[in-house]
């Protein structure tokens, strides 16, 4: 009759475990050694059945009703010892321990066979002391289940077709010398809290609620182009790594973005979306490695057709974007729920908010504190000594203080006149004494080719060129040491300004308020005309820029170099 109920039990669970559609949280991977998961009684249909076939090692008790459940977990494929807390525990836990020793793992409903629920029994953590492995704690719970409510473990039995979930959480390792007590106590904390998650926070349509509960969620940021919209969402990133500081954070981003996040530690992997490489076999790829993430969370902070293009292939169960700098534009708003901004304190409800804390209103949605509102950018040794290895080979006198120019940038009409960077050069160069370098982009941008040969040719002084030999890194890293930056309102300024480096930009036709430095120690120049602001990136009359004269740029970075 024991073998009938057994495999009346096994073809239950066989068959049921089969229809649940189970989704597997933060999975533990083992590394060189095996482990123990634990969890607690009423939840052991889906344990059983997601770990089948694994021939780990687990104790069922020496009753009659143990004697059924051990010829269950025989079929599913578990090496079972008998024994529990009240009678042959001992005896079992030994044998248990020899099975784990010999590589097998083990599970453990850790409030043993008869109770109280809920209440840790500590052979687990006795055995993971003995073997020097972990213990894992898991939870189980699916959408649609009937509850034994008058069982003293609230068994739960999943129905079948239902949507199912296993959850994983950090785990705990006893050492020789820990308090087992304070140990059970952790162990508790954590199944606890994980129990709430696949019962509840699982389910839930609050994405903050489904975030605080979740033990490693993943979240998405897409932000796919341009140099100083990286750097404006770095803040944002950062208050999430906080907030949430086991989260899986991901980031795609082009190309010509990614060194920016290199070294970024906020950031756990940047996925680099190549515009070089496209193709249809090269997005479908790109579909099948983010559907392999799980993504939990996408959050738009580009808020145009390629970064809502993202958002699809990843598709993540919530998906959340900012307003960014216009409002959400090419039916991106389609893909993503668009949070905005409160207007500042005391302004009007249209007031201009900068791009940083448009961004932040996702984040502050999230949960996060406006006081974790910091720039990431990171400067590597490799990349400052091959920046020192060039400016020597260029001519640069060792330890001497040097200016950099960039006069370049995507907008011709964000461009000041490459005759009056000459000018400023001039001045640096007589009036101050310090080295100036000047650099652009690799590839020479929007008409910027040749842009660094006319103004060394105008500049009646001596300049170092890199222009096309720094990579985004060595920017970096160059900017890092100068004692001024002067620049166009481009990628490397925002750069700059993330860094905390002295600097002068120099605004024609955007609002600074929007679009300009924000914080660090930028001092901005800029003039307003009638037309101010405007979209216009080829502009015949630049009335605003021509506004700007050397002089004043001379005087502001003359304060600068004061200053330092």
């Amino acid at each position: 009759m024991t073998k009938l109920l057994s495999f009346i039990g096994w073809s239950i669970i066989n068959l049921l475990g089969r229809t649940l559609r189970t989704r597997i949280i933060n999975p533990f991977t083992r590394q060189k050694n095996n482990f123990a998961f634990a969890f607690w009684h009423g939840e052991q249909f889906i344990p059983c059945f997601t770990r089948k076939g694994e021939e780990a090692v687990i104790m069922s008790s020496l009753s009659k009703d143990g004697e059924i459940q051990a010829g269950i977990l025989e079929r599913l494929g578990f090496k079972v010892v008998r024994g529990s807390s009240t009678r042959g525990g001992q005896r079992a836990l030994v044998e248990m321990i020899r099975y784990v020793k010999r590589g097998h793992d083990a599970g453990f409903a850790v409030d043993g066979p008869k109770g109280p629920s809920r209440e840790i029994k500590p052979g687990v953590l006795y055995l993971a002391q003995k073997c020097r492995i972990p213990v894992v704690p898991m939870s189980c719970a699916a959408k649609n289940k009937v509850t034994f409510a008058k069982a003293w473990d609230q068994y739960e039995l999943p129905l079948p077709f239902s949507r199912a979930v296993a959850a994983y959480g950090a785990p705990v390792y006893v050492s020789e010398g820990d308090d087992i007590g304070q140990k059970t106590a952790e162990l508790s904390s954590s199944l606890e809290a994980l129990s709430a998650f696949s019962h509840t926070g699982y389910w839930s349509e609050d994405v903050k609620e489904f975030l605080s509960g979740h033990p490693r969620p993943k979240i998405l940021i897409v932000q796919p182009s341009r140099i100083g919209d990286v750097v404006f969402t770095e803040p944002s990133v950062h208050a999430l790594r906080k907030k949430y500081p086991n989260a899986w954070i991901g980031w795609v981003t082009d190309e010509r973005c990614a060194p920016v996040l290199e070294g970024n530690k906020d950031v756990d992997e940047v996925i680099v979306f190549d515009r070089r490489r496209l193709s249809p076999g090269y997005i479908y790829r790109t579909f099948k490695y983010l559907r392999s993430k799980d993504i939990d969370l996408s959050i738009d902070f580009h808020g145009l057709a390629k970064s809502a293009f993202m958002v699809l292939l990843a598709g993540a169960r919530f998906r959340l974007a900012s307003s960014s700098t216009n409002g959400m534009r090419e039916f991106s708003w389609l893909f993503s729920e668009e949070i905005k901004p409160s207007s500042p304190a005391g302004g009007p409800a249209k007031a201009a908010v900068h791009c940083v804390d448009r961004h932040f209103a996702v984040a502050e949605r999230l949960g996060c504190s406006p006081e974790d509102k910091v720039f990431n950018v990171v400067v590597g040794a490799r990349d400052s000594a091959a920046v020192e290895s060039k400016l020597l080979r260029l001519g640069m006198s060792p330890g001497k203080p040097y200016a950099v120019i960039h006069p370049g940038g995507g907008w011709l009409s964000r461009r000041w006149f490459p005759e009056r960077f000459a000018k400023l050069i001039e001045k640096i160069s007589k009036e101050t004494g310090i080295q100036t370098v000047l650099v652009g982009g690799k590839e020479g941008g929007a008409n910027e080719k040749g842009l660094n040969g006319e103004i060394i040719g105008l500049a009646d002084a001596k300049v170092i060129d890199l222009t096309g030999e720094l990579d985004l890194k060595e920017l970096s890293a160059l900017l890092k040491n100068c004692s001024v930056f002067v620049a166009n309102e481009a990628g490397p300024m925002h750069i700059a300004t993330a860094l905390s480096v002295p600097s002068v930009a120099i605004l024609g036709p955007t609002d600074a308020a929007r679009t300009g430095p924000f914080g660090g120690e930028t001092t901005v120049i800029q003039h307003n005309v009638e037309c101010q602001p405007c979209r216009e990136r080829n502009c015949a009359k630049m009335e605003c820029m021509k506004l700007v004269t050397v002089d004043e740029v001379y005087n502001a970075v003359r304060e600068k170099l004061n200053e330092r």
